[in-house]
């Protein structure tokens, strides 16, 4: 009974010393009358601001990050709303859900409707689609902040996650892990954390356990390796809260069993079977270890290379944050633990996906804002031990490193694969073109959905071997390093002749197409080649100052055939 007391008394007087410090600081805020606070204070004007921020962002946006934003999302939604587009063996094997698509096609569909697919809209509109939830991802991680902590912290918070590079170069691409960032932040916030248990009632927890379980089944259908998260934390819930056990599982089980029968409904209908997609999806991915032909990674990948390049010079702001944290004796006990596990929660994403080889930027996405909210801790922190001097160079730091980076990647780097779409996309409207061939490494570019007109495409595929399919695994040469391993020989193999005055009767030739697209890195080899078949290069675009792949190297060259 003793200790019981002596823990009410020292939570207590922890509570009192943290007001103290937040009255002291809202003080000295109310001192400087600026505009920044009409904005902070109104939640509905600070999300229209976000979103507005997050628009500007898309539109900004003229790079290529990862194929997927383009070949698993947008790509699908065109060919659901306007019956073409390409979709890869991903939807083939079934291991995809319709449901993120579906998002863009109901987008696509009402453009549609409306007679606005013809014009630029249509390319920008599902960017500026996804700049909305990257505004609410950008409003939740500061409400989050600001429930755990204060309003102080919250500022700062929001200050980390609109300056990193990341958010602005990822938050508003068409990637389930965007989206999946996002409701992650939105469904923590809600979830009904265990040392909160004295601040809420115990319906007032339930309604936002449903609410917060419902984004998470979303999350898990959008990304299927999203159950980490959420059996991480229910088990603690159900561990914490003991006496609510029934109330929590039959809660559970209600909007489980209602998302599974949802998202197998929403896929049957595409697929026109029934079909269970993340069983599919690990399935292939993990058992069958298929995501290794796209690349492996070493274990520390995500700790030497993928944490520190989404973080980059927040990095030891979140570091110290996180110290802090563990180390901080006038920290509220009850905010401890609910922060505490967050830092759990990151240590254990990180070691389930390290125990993956196939590593990439983007699955350790949904951790970026609780990694902001520890940044954001550490600089109110620093606010108040020194003078605004240090945390005036602390902001000026943050801002020249990560606006320049943010400005390069969303601007700069991998831009000419965009370009020349936009430019096959003008040539069509003046019906120059017939059909188009893509001498690159696959998913290179944007398709359809970047393109708009129904003609005719191709590029080289980079199918995995299946273990389903009578394929010799250890010597399997997909059809673009096949090309790269020998380009004269493969294009003499699979193409109609070059001497050839007509067109081959062979139908499994290919016929050379009137617009041919490929890197600088080919021209070396393929220049007399081509000049041969009479192509000449139309147009040029800058590309990248660098790149990992070689066979990506140089610019983008757009050749016509004469």
């Amino acid at each position: 009974m003793n200790k019981l007391n002596y823990r009410k008394k020292t939570d207590t007087s922890n509570v009192i010393e943290q007001k103290e410090n937040f009255i002291e600081e809202s003080e000295e805020n109310s001192k400087e009358k600026r505009p920044l606070n009409l904005i902070l204070n109104d939640q509905n004007r600070l999300l229209s601001c976000l979103i507005l921020f997050r628009i500007i962002n898309a539109i900004f946006t003229k790079t290529y990050f990862n194929p997927d934003e383009y070949w698993q999302s947008v790509e699908v939604a065109h060919y659901l709303v306007f019956g073409y587009g390409y979709l890869t063996w991903e939807w083939k094997e079934k291991i995809r859900s319709i449901a993120h698509p579906l998002l863009f096609a109901t987008l696509y569909k009402n453009l549609a409707i409306l007679g606005l697919d013809k014009g630029n809209l249509f390319i920008y509109a599902p960017r500026i689609f996804q700049a909305v939830f990257a505004g609410i991802g950008d409003l939740y991680t500061y409400k989050l902040a600001k429930k755990l902590f204060n309003e102080s912290t919250a500022n700062w918070t929001l200050f980390c996650s609109i300056v990193s590079w990341f958010n602005f170069f990822c938050s508003i691409r068409m990637l389930s892990n965007s989206i999946e960032t996002v409701l992650t932040t939105v469904a923590l916030y809600y979830w009904p954390w265990p040392s909160f248990s004295n601040f809420m009632s115990w319906n007032d927890r339930i309604k936002a356990l449903r609410i917060s379980l419902t984004l998470a089944a979303i999350c898990c259908i959008l990304r299927p390796t999203n159950v980490i998260v959420w059996g991480f934390l229910g088990i603690q819930l159900l561990w914490k809260t003991r006496e609510h056990l029934i109330s929590i599982i039959l809660n559970t089980l209600f909007i489980t069993i209602i998302a599974i029968s949802t998202i197998v409904l929403v896929d049957y209908t595409f697929y026109g079977e029934i079909v269970f997609v993340p069983i599919n999806f690990l399935y292939v991915n993990v058992i069958q270890s298929i995501s290794l032909f796209y690349g492996s990674h070493p274990w520390h990948w995500y700790l030497s290379q993928g944490i520190p390049f989404i973080t980059t010079t927040l990095l030891p702001f979140i570091l110290k944050g996180i110290y802090d944290i563990y180390n901080d004796k006038k920290f509220p006990s009850y905010h401890h633990q609910s922060v505490k596990t967050l830092i759990w929660l990151i240590i254990l994403m990180i070691f389930s996906y390290s125990l993956l080889s196939h590593k990439e930027f983007r699955f350790i996405y949904p951790l970026l804002p609780i990694m902001i909210i520890c940044a954001g801790y550490c600089l109110r922190e620093i606010s108040l031990k020194y003078q605004k001097k240090m945390s005036r160079i602390i902001v000026i730091s943050l801002i020249i490193t990560n606006i320049p980076l943010a400005f390069y990647a969303n601007f700069i780097h991998q831009r000419g694969v965009v370009d020349v779409m936009n430019y096959l996309r003008n040539e069509a409207r003046s019906e120059k073109v017939h059909e188009i061939g893509f001498l690159m490494p696959c998913n290179s570019t944007p398709f359809y959905s970047n393109f708009h007109f129904n003609l005719s495409m191709w590029y080289l595929t980079c199918d995995p071997p299946l273990m389903s399919k009578e394929i010799d695994i250890e010597n399997y040469v997909d059809e673009a390093d096949q090309f790269y391993n020998n380009p004269h020989e493969f294009l003499k193999t699979y193409f109609e002749p070059i001497n050839s005055t007509s067109s081959s009767t062979d139908l499994n030739l290919r016929k050379w197409p009137n617009y041919l697209i490929m890197f600088e890195a080919l021209l070396p080899d393929l220049n007399l080649f081509l000049e041969k078949l009479d192509y000449r290069e139309c147009a040029r675009f800058f590309n990248s100052h660098f790149i990992d792949d070689w066979r990506r190297r140089g610019d983008v060259i757009a050749f016509c055939k004469n």
